[in-house]
């Protein structure tokens, strides 16, 4: 019997803004990452800015 040949799963993810994908650049640079995993480990990391606490959390300090 023939061996199964798995596809590869190639996600594409674009930058949003131009200072975004350099910074995915740079940073897969330094990281040894493609720039695709980069921008989503940027992404994911991403902590919206404002300083609001969900409630019913107490901040930390």
């Amino acid at each position: 019997m023939a061996k199964k040949k798995y596809k590869s799963v190639q996600t594409v993810v674009t930058a949003t803004s131009p200072a975004e994908a350099y910074e995915a650049a740079y940073f897969a640079r330094k990281c040894g990452l493609t720039q695709e995993e980069a921008l989503r480990l940027m992404r994911e990391a991403h902590v919206p800015t404002g300083g609001q606490v969900p409630s019913g959390e107490k901040r930390q300090g």
